[in-house]
């Protein structure tokens, strides 16, 4: 009985299997249209800097001062429309960039992580550029606060450029999701 059943099986599988192996004959290949598709290009932002794109006409205040002009609130603080909106598009210490991978808003912190050559390079970065060291891990890694007013995207292109780091990035805040 099992043997007239596993017969019967491998001869609907053979079947089948021809059966969708068949191959359209060029015949029929001229008479079925050609399918044609349209793909529409994304249009895509320009970033700033790395994949975040400042947004110039927002600006961060405390909620206590700006709780009725809020757009919504960003790292503690108020999201505010400027009435004045700078257009030079120098990133500085509290900018409000957005991510343009995950189309979140981000806060510039003024902050670089840098990954030096040695432990004198990070007192050379200290004099040089007027960074003040606001935590180190071991003796070439370092997060370093930016002088005020600092145009931060220059000053992270000089410190790479410096030759005394191997890395340097600008810190920015966001929104982080966690997996359930």
């Amino acid at each position: 009985m099992k043997f007239k059943l596993t017969l019967v099986a491998l001869a609907t599988i053979g079947t089948m299997a021809s059966a969708q192996a068949v191959e359209v004959s060029p015949e029929l290949k001229r008479l079925m249209p050609a399918k044609t598709e349209t793909v529409k290009a994304k249009k895509v932002e320009n970033a700033d800097f790395g994949v975040y794109k400042l947004l110039p006409d927002l600006a961060l205040a405390p909620v206590s001062l700006a709780a009725d002009k809020a757009a919504g609130t960003l790292s503690g603080r108020a999201l505010v429309q400027q009435a004045v909106v700078n257009t030079d598009g120098v990133v500085k210490t509290d900018a409000v960039v957005r991510n343009l991978l995950t189309g979140e808003l981000g806060v510039v912190t003024g902050r670089l992580s840098i990954l030096a050559n040695d432990a004198a390079a990070l007192q050379r970065l200290q004099q040089e550029f007027g960074l003040k060291s606001v935590k180190t891990v071991g003796d070439k890694i370092a997060i370093m606060q930016a002088p005020a007013g600092a145009n931060l995207t220059e000053l992270v292109d000089s410190v790479r450029k410096s030759g005394l780091v191997k890395e340097a990035r600008l810190d920015v805040v966001e929104k982080l999701y966690k997996p359930n």
